[in-house]
């Protein structure tokens, strides 16, 4: 029988990578739709930035070219912060699960009788096992002497 410790262990590894894969899941479409919608805003800004296009007041064109160049500095640093902040919230969440996990196992445990110190693989010898014929033997062998 795996012991409580060994249980826990297994529970922190395991429930890493589920938050691991989970949040790498969910890190990956929040990319993938935030590069569709900065696509989506390029194609709509680019026709009034580029030239020949229409005709358009000095400061909308300065807006403008201001929003394509925030566009384009959020689009080369968005895999970056994602990571970071998926890094983050993965420890984050990994921390809060592993500790709710570990007090189940725990309370489990305790109903169930299990040992809670871990095995150590030094195991005390069990006591000989006299068997009644020789307890008859050492009892008459003494009333002889």
């Amino acid at each position: 029988m795996r012991t409580l410790m060994k249980i826990k262990t297994a529970w922190g590894i395991q429930s890493l990578f589920l938050c691991l894969l989970f949040n790498l899941a969910f890190a990956a479409v929040i990319f993938f739709m935030a590069d569709r919608v900065l696509d989506a805003l390029n194609e709509w800004v680019s026709p009034f930035v580029r030239p020949g296009g229409p005709e358009l007041p000095a400061d909308m064109r300065m807006g403008l070219a201001g929003l394509m160049s925030f566009m384009l500095g959020i689009r080369g640093r968005m895999m970056s912060v994602l990571a970071a902040l998926a890094s983050a919230f993965t420890l984050l969440m990994w921390f809060l699960v592993f500790l709710a996990g570990r007090r189940q196992i725990s309370r489990a445990a305790l109903h169930s009788g299990a040992r809670s110190e871990p095995e150590t693989g030094w195991h005390a010898p069990a006591p000989p096992v006299v068997s009644e014929g020789l307890k008859e033997q050492s009892e008459g062998g003494e009333e002889a002497r």
